[in-house]
């Protein structure tokens, strides 16, 4: 089943829909109205993490944004709790960053480790703390204001909607893809990864078909990576040498 929307088509039909009132009233009803405020303003394009961080996906993501002509916003869950297993929190605490190219033109990637592993298992992401004193969260967005200052102000934890929703997946795709149907571009690689597929069979494909059938449209998603890029050559989603750099000023300034 495709669940994607060229980015070609995307910006389109979401402006389209926006415009139906009878449709984004049907949205706004079957959610009661929960539906977050930066969601309200009209279309947007939405990326949807645990933490707002400027790695490549997020660069990416940005680029899509443009264009589709849709301004960008990054929904958070920092009350998620923290596991070293799960990649995409492992890789916000242990930072990957792009050295350059070897003589094979391979991308040579260096990891920082920022927190301490043993203290953060199982606890709030939103109550970890650097290995400088920072919070974690802090941390991260002051490094996507400096280098995406375009974003700032448009990065919503909703971790208060997720609890009320159900508290795990299972019980809120719905709503999160029904944000989709009129209210926004979702940006996301559901199928990148093997390591996700149970995760897309089981919560995001009965959730798509669900909110399709009740809809009557699909929800509007768009793939951020290309077709086996992450598998292949996972690199495009680092960090770069600018973050780093920018990264340990902020750590001497931070200690002064």
């Amino acid at each position: 089943m495709e669940i994607y929307t060229p980015i070609e088509e995307a910006g389109e039909i979401i402006r389209r829909r926006w415009a139906d009132e009878r449709l984004r009233k049907a949205v706004e009803e079957k959610l009661k109205g929960d539906i977050p405020e930066v969601l309200k303003s009209g279309p947007s394009g939405m990326i949807w993490r645990q933490i707002g961080t400027p790695d490549g996906e997020f660069e990416r993501f940005l680029k899509l944004c443009k264009k589709a002509e849709l301004k960008p916003v990054c929904l958070e869950y920092i009350q998620d709790k923290f596991s070293a297993r799960n990649f995409t929190k492992y890789e916000l605490t242990r930072m990957p960053f792009k050295k350059g190219k070897n003589k094979k033109l391979e991308t040579i990637v260096e990891k920082e480790k920022i927190i301490d592993f043993k203290d953060a298992e199982k606890k709030k992401i939103s109550e970890l703390k650097t290995l400088w004193g920072e919070n974690l969260v802090d941390f991260h967005h002051f490094l996507l204001k400096e280098i995406f200052p375009e974003i700032d102000g448009r990065v919503v934890d909703i971790s208060d909607w997720v609890i009320r929703n159900g508290g795990i997946p299972k019980n809120y795709y719905f709503n999160i893809l029904a944000f989709a149907i009129c209210h926004t571009v979702l940006f996301d690689d559901f199928d990148s990864l093997k390591s996700e597929e149970n995760f897309m069979k089981d919560v995001v494909l009965p959730a798509f078909k669900e909110v399709e059938k009740y809809f009557g449209v699909k929800p509007v998603i768009v793939k951020i990576s290309e077709n086996g890029e992450q598998e292949k050559d996972p690199s495009w989603c680092y960090y770069s040498e600018k973050a780093e750099k920018i990264m340990d000023k902020h750590i001497e300034a931070f200690k002064k």
